[in-house]
């Protein structure tokens, strides 16, 4: 899978996954997810979403606010992570 397409199932996650009417042009890949946009609980629903989704088991390192910071940064890692599961 490319960037650009986990990237676009990482916004589809967010939208299913939190109350707000979010659409995906509203989500840059600067965009602030973590603190800004979700609260803790929402951002354990997402966690569990994105594991549920692409089939994966986020480390506790990975489990930060760096990565969850901005769409970019999630993305990054759950790319780096379905690469390692091609591998």
């Amino acid at each position: 899978m490319d960037r650009e397409t986990t990237k676009r199932e990482i916004k589809s996650l967010i939208q299913h996954t939190i109350d707000m009417n979010l659409t995906p042009d509203k989500l840059a890949d600067d965009f602030k997810i973590a603190g800004d946009l979700l609260d803790s609980m929402a951002v354990t629903n997402l966690i569990l979403a994105l594991e549920e989704h692409f089939g994966f088991t986020f480390s506790d390192e990975e489990l930060s606010l760096e990565t969850f910071s901005t769409l970019e940064s999630l993305s990054a890692v759950v790319h780096r992570k379905l690469e390692m599961q091609d591998v």
